[in-house]
């Protein structure tokens, strides 16, 4: 299993560094690319902090900043996911956590891995859609594309 998000999150560095690139180095007026890609990273860090309890300056859900910070913390937050896969052994553990509105749940490791993966994807086909309304050609990004590369 190990291996499988190891593959998993590699691709998500992978994708996220793709967009990076292309929001770095265009210009652009709809703010919704930036706030979407700093919440794919806002995402990755609660998600982690609600596995790991290390609470360290976890932001809200939509905490916006400029674009290089969104991809400072995209970049930072995935490396400390890859991070913890490296050091974890085990992965259908269930944890407690509470959402952003404080409703309790227990959901497996797994389960929360798999979510904050595709979570990603979601949001990285809506900033193509966004970057498209830039005349902004989105990279490619399907998992294919980061297996054949």
């Amino acid at each position: 299993m190990k291996e499988r998000f190891t593959r998993l999150f590699e691709y998500n560095i992978w994708a996220n560094n793709l967009f990076a690139d292309v929001i770095k180095s265009n210009t652009y007026k709809n703010d919704k690319i930036t706030k979407l890609f700093h919440h794919i990273g806002n995402a990755q860090l609660i998600w982690l902090d609600r596995i790991t309890h290390t609470e360290e300056n976890v932001p809200e859900v939509w905490t916006e900043g400029s674009s290089i910070e969104a991809i400072e913390l995209v970049k930072r937050s995935s490396q400390r996911w890859l991070d913890f896969i490296y050091s974890q052994e085990e992965y259908e553990n269930v944890i407690e956590y509470k959402n952003s509105k404080g409703d309790a749940y227990e959901t497996r490791i797994s389960d929360i891995m798999t979510h904050v993966a595709n979570h990603g994807t979601h949001h990285r086909g809506q900033l193509a859609t966004l970057l498209r309304q830039e005349d902004i050609a989105p990279p490619v990004s399907d998992f294919i594309f980061y297996v054949r590369a």
